[in-house]
């Protein structure tokens, strides 16, 4: 891992500090969802709660100002982004800059438009090279590795993979070996009775990162998703995410289980009380966090960074997805009474 990221011994309570911290500032309007991610990523920043946290905000409002009255990361998902900018030591304004940038180098690799998918993808080959501009040879293999992704799932793999091209982007492996594997993993999955689409694809992706063999990789996932059910828990597909991080771990899926379950209880507490899915999310990506600091696999440990960084990835795209979903049901609700 980068010296600028050094996990806390005990990850939860320093989470709670940030989050009310950034909760204290959120206002009538705002979204708790995205500040609960925010928090997330900012556990393993340099500073004490109150500090963290305001250079979150102060980051998350030179975003906005920065993005124009129709930038996408004028919403509180800027918030997400704001805190892995923090955690990296970047800025608001190189960052957006560098979008600008890289966004012309899409389009003249003729790729197609990737709207939030794109940034947060640009976002993630800029932390791959350690906030340098990115390169042209980066893009083309960026877009070689979403060719060979298409090539195994054309009716799947759209923008909502450029994160995850973007993380595979920073490996060595040739991006056919990568593609072939991670489609191993998918099958291998399918063939333990997960359901197939988009968020088995990005589980695939994720565990790619384990350095497991798909076998083992799967293996791991699926013990995790037995112990969950034997314990109450329903693994959907919004879950399979968090189930593939969790395989990282080298604990018995008991232990794994029953710590995740011990902080969902306390993410229950959180106020605005989060929803059933928001809570398995948090305290498995604190879980995650307290638990990779006891293996002994130095593979699996200095792979958490690039791990962490497309979990927040994906935790930013699924609270700017659950924000659209609530903006529309307003919507419709208003229409309906008026």
């Amino acid at each position: 891992m980068q010296a600028d990221m050094k996990l806390p011994g005990d990850p939860l309570p320093r989470f709670i500090k940030i989050y009310e911290e950034l909760n204290k500032a959120k206002g009538f309007f705002g979204d708790a969802s995205s500040l609960r991610f925010a928090a997330i990523t900012a556990i393993s920043c340099k500073g004490d709660a109150s500090e963290v946290s305001k250079k979150i905000r102060v980051t998350g409002d030179e975003i906005k100002e920065l993005s124009g009255w129709f930038g996408e990361l004028r919403s509180p998902l800027r918030f997400i982004v704001s805190g892995i900018l923090v955690l990296n030591g970047d800025s608001a304004a190189d960052f957006i800059n560098e979008v600008k940038r890289v966004n012309d180098m899409f389009r003249e690799a003729n790729l197609r438009r990737g709207g939030i998918y794109e940034t947060m993808a640009i976002l993630l080959l800029r932390i791959n090279e350690s906030q340098k501009p990115v390169k042209w040879d980066t893009i083309i293999r960026f877009k070689e590795i979403y060719e060979q992704m298409k090539k195994h799932h054309w009716w799947l793999t759209g923008p909502d993979d450029f994160p995850a091209c973007a993380v595979l982007t920073g490996l060595n492996e040739s991006p056919y070996k990568i593609c072939n594997t991670v489609e191993k993993i998918y099958q291998t999955l399918l063939k333990k009775s997960f359901s197939s689409g988009d968020p088995l694809q990005t589980a695939a992706n994720l565990l790619y990162l384990s350095n497991l063999n798909p076998d083992e990789a799967a293996s791991r996932y699926h013990r995790l998703s037995t112990v969950f059910r034997r314990k109450g828990v329903s693994i959907w597909q919004s879950d399979y995410d968090e189930l593939a991080i969790l395989s990282f771990l080298e604990h018995s899926a008991e232990s794994i289980v029953d710590l995740v379950l011990k902080h969902r209880e306390r993410m229950k507490r959180l106020r605005p009380k989060p929803d059933k899915s928001i809570t398995f999310n948090l305290a498995s990506g604190i879980a995650f966090l307290e638990l990779v600091q006891l293996d002994k696999n130095h593979e699996i440990i200095t792979g958490t960074k690039a791990l962490i960084n497309m979990q927040n990835i994906i935790n930013a795209q699924q609270a700017a997805a659950a924000a659209a979903a609530a903006s529309s049901a307003c919507a419709a609700s208003s229409a309906a009474n008026s």
